[in-house]
């Protein structure tokens, strides 16, 4: 494989780790939204005792998919963050042997 086969399957990396900033801001308005759900369905149900069947079965559920949302969320930002350093890092390996290459 030639260097500049490497450097753009390096540069493919970069623009693809690169999005997942954009899949991280799309994840944020589920969150949101998750979380306008859970302001409004404590607001609705009442009090009496179908109401609170109602607030048994539906507001756990809606607290636990906001914090699986925020897990994802955090683990598409480390997927981003590691994968563009690893692309740096791929570009520093490169350098490296480039310039031992010069010196042989």
């Amino acid at each position: 494989m030639s260097r500049q086969d490497v450097f753009a399957k390096t540069e493919e990396l970069k623009r693809r780790f690169g999005e997942f900033h954009e899949l991280s801001l799309l994840i944020d308005q589920v969150i949101s939204d998750v979380e306008t759900v859970n302001t409004r369905n404590s607001r609705v149900g009442g009090d009496d005792e179908i109401g609170r069947q109602y607030h048994d079965q539906v507001d756990r559920a809606t607290e636990d998919l906001a914090e699986l949302m925020k897990s994802i969320k955090q683990t598409v930002d480390n997927a981003g963050e590691n994968g563009i350093n690893l692309a740096a890092e791929l570009d520093y390996a490169q350098d490296t042997v480039a310039d031992i290459m010069k010196t042989l």
